[in-house]
């Protein structure tokens, strides 16, 4: 099983290095349902990695890598409960099977439970607080 997700992170190293940077490639629930736990934790670390190192010398993203290694770090976050915090969304929110994982990852982790860390972070470089996440809307009867 660790092999198979060593396989699949350095596949998806390989075609992360040949593209633009892209995970676009797993872009509904149906596509994360299909990546299975494995593939599902690989792909959400990558994620949470790729958010937690670009900074591109602007203030606002910088204060999220810095808040989402705190969080990280104090709540000790493993791949498996990012991956677990997608799902949850999607099943929390049945109306945005539509989305990318990326949307879920925004939902329940950056705007969830790491919004404190980064909000501190965002106070101590003198920017306002995140907004609330937009989460979808649910379906009108």
């Amino acid at each position: 099983m660790r092999r198979l997700s060593c396989l699949f992170v350095s596949l998806l190293a390989l075609a992360a290095a040949s593209l633009p940077a892209r995970a676009d490639f797993v872009r509904d629930f149906a596509a994360w349902q299909k990546l299975g736990p494995d593939g599902q934790a690989a792909y959400s670390m990558a994620l949470f990695d790729v958010m937690t190192i670009t900074v591109n010398d602007d203030p606002f993203t910088a204060a999220r890598a810095a808040g989402l290694r705190a969080c990280a770090l104090t709540l000790q976050i493993k791949a498996a409960n990012v991956a677990q915090a997608i799902t949850k969304f999607y099943a929390d929110h049945a109306e945005a099977h539509r989305a990318t994982p990326f949307i879920a990852f925004n939902g329940y982790i950056e705007r969830g439970a790491c919004a404190p860390f980064i909000n501190k972070a965002r106070a101590e470089l003198g920017l306002p607080p995140m907004k609330p996440s937009p989460l979808p809307k649910d379906p009108q009867p």
